[in-house]
């Protein structure tokens, strides 16, 4: 089961976040029909952006979307409602094009020039959104600096997605700690000393799945906020579908309504094919 985990320590002025997504990576990445370079830097960008949309509420949406240049071409994540969907625009570029002494693999596939934007919709008249020109590619590090950015918070993001020779995810799970407003140099000089080096925090969230004795350890008098389940889900639905059609043009709409043909529209994310029909144009037009 996929879920969420989120603590607050008032002692250190420290947020902590840590979301397993292993079954809907898996999910997403078999509709996606992913590589396996893919698979990882489209599963890190899921993760990452479950992590900075943790604490939305009911029926508030987050929307990632990045595009370095890389192999990948452009990504988008979305969160909403403890559901996740994801979709890469070119899932299954050839492995050969990643090359030695050019960077890690990652950043190769997600790329280094291009921008990281973040929409947030908690209800206003208009989406909350911040963009960022990417940093390393690493996308960990680019949602860090976005962070610093646009909220001026101190974050660290680390993330695992570990997938077998048959392409299937082992573990796909990330951390987020945050220091809150009002912290010390103290709290800092605690976080540094508690987490050690990334490798070993990596390591322990691979073993594990008993994420609120992992925060514990972190920060002892952390208290455990939240516990979710997350799953994925599609949000793609006719009324949508509908709405997409309309910008094809009411001169071309109308071709199609009098060949009486047919218009065939495929979900990006999920991959489902809807057929409208001519009749259902021309209520549309």
């Amino acid at each position: 089961m996929d879920l969420e985990v989120r603590a607050l320590s008032e002692k250190h002025n420290l947020k902590i976040s840590i979301v397993d997504l292993t079954e809907s990576i898996q999910e997403i990445i078999t509709l996606q029909n992913t590589n396996t370079h893919a698979s990882i830097a489209l599963g890190k960008f899921l993760i990452a952006n479950c992590l900075i949309g943790a604490d939305l509420k009911s029926g508030q949406k987050i929307i990632s979307d990045i595009n370095g240049t890389g192999l990948a071409g452009t990504m988008i994540a979305e969160f909403q409602d403890k559901t996740v969907r994801g979709y890469i625009q070119v899932p299954d570029f050839s492995l050969d094009e990643i090359k030695e002494n050019e960077g890690s693999p990652l950043s190769q596939t997600v790329g280094k020039i291009g921008f990281l934007q973040v929409s947030k919709d908690i209800g206003l008249k208009e989406p909350y959104s911040s963009k960022v020109q990417i940093v390393n590619g690493e996308i960990n590090i680019d949602f860090m600096y976005l962070l610093s950015q646009s909220d001026q918070v101190n974050s660290l993001i680390s993330s695992l997605v570990d997938i077998n020779e048959s392409g299937r995810v082992i573990k796909a799970v990330g951390i987020m700690i945050q220091l809150l407003p009002g912290h010390s140099e103290e709290d800092i000089e605690f976080l540094e000393g508690k987490l050690g080096s990334l490798e070993h925090l990596l390591d322990t969230l691979k073993k594990t799945t008993v994420y609120e004795s992992l925060i514990k350890d972190i920060a002892e008098d952390s208290k455990i906020l939240e516990v979710n389940e997350l799953k994925y889900k599609c949000t793609c639905n006719k009324e949508k579908v509908m709405s997409s059609v309309k910008l094809i043009g009411e001169e071309e709409l109308q071709k199609i309504v009098d060949k009486k043909e047919e218009v065939e529209v495929i979900c990006d994310f999920c991959k489902l094919k809807y057929n409208i029909t001519s009749e259902e144009i021309k209520k549309i037009i």
